[in-house]
């Protein structure tokens, strides 16, 4: 049975469409935004990702270029489903994905197109190049940079800026592996450990959270790392009492 991820901030909207996959036979998960589907499709590796473009955290277009990226997630394909079906063709969107959805849905096209993408998607497989861990890890620095000149860059986006640190580091250490003799894979890596140990530095001279090693925001309260609130594991830095 595939298993298809449902990424969509609307719970209505979620909850319908899979409810209409479920019913046809498919195995299905689901996700509220950009974030959150990148740790299930980590963490699950499903057969498609149905993809919302406009979400808060990390909006579709990004979360579908990290995933082709990426060697080990890129032949995951792709279907978008978005009101936005001119503005998707309009910036190239569709060139990043199998296919799209327009907004309202039919049952019959979403099911249609599912099936057929996952089909289709049986006969791709490619081996994973130094050029695209290269790449891949680029693309972590980009979004890194992007997030980083907000203004509430730690308080609000302190877990996905240091999962994309986290990325681009793996993913040149993988470019390496494959070609130890990769120059730009080794001045990118040595570039942003660099980045990241001035960074720390300067986090340390702040507020640090002693335990988990990160550090809480402007109001004092909200951890970097922990945004939403304590762990499930409490961190001791959390104990107010």
């Amino acid at each position: 049975m595939s298993t298809v991820l449902v990424v969509e901030d609307s719970r209505s909207q979620r909850e319908c469409i899979s409810h209409q996959l479920a019913w046809s036979g498919l195995n299905v998960i689901q996700a509220s935004d950009g974030v959150e589907a990148l740790e299930k499709i980590q963490k699950n590796s499903p057969d498609l990702v149905l993809l919302d473009v406009v979400m808060p955290r990390i909006d579709g277009y990004n979360v579908c270029r990290l995933l082709k990226a990426n060697p080990e997630t890129r032949n995951i394909p792709v279907v978008f489903l978005t009101v936005k079906v001119q503005q998707l063709a309009l910036y190239g969107g569709i060139k990043l994905a199998e296919a799209y959805i327009g907004k309202p849905w039919q049952a019959r096209e979403l099911i249609g197109t599912v099936k057929r993408v996952l089909v289709d998607a049986k006969n791709w497989a490619d081996a994973a190049s130094a050029d695209a861990w290269t790449e891949y890890g680029v693309l972590n620095l980009n979004l890194i940079k992007l997030y980083e000149c907000r203004a509430d860059a730690w308080t609000k986006y302190g877990l996905q800026i240091t999962r994309f640190y986290e990325d681009a580091l793996a993913a040149f250490e993988q470019a390496l592996q494959i070609n130890p003799n990769r120059s730009d894979a080794t001045k990118y890596r040595a570039t942003l450990e660099k980045d990241w140990a001035v960074l720390l530095q300067k986090l340390e001279q702040t507020k640090p959270c002693h335990v988990c090693r990160y550090y809480y925001g402007k109001d004092g309260i909200n951890c970097a790392v922990y945004p939403f609130g304590p762990p499930e594991e409490l961190c001791r830095d959390w104990d107010f009492k």
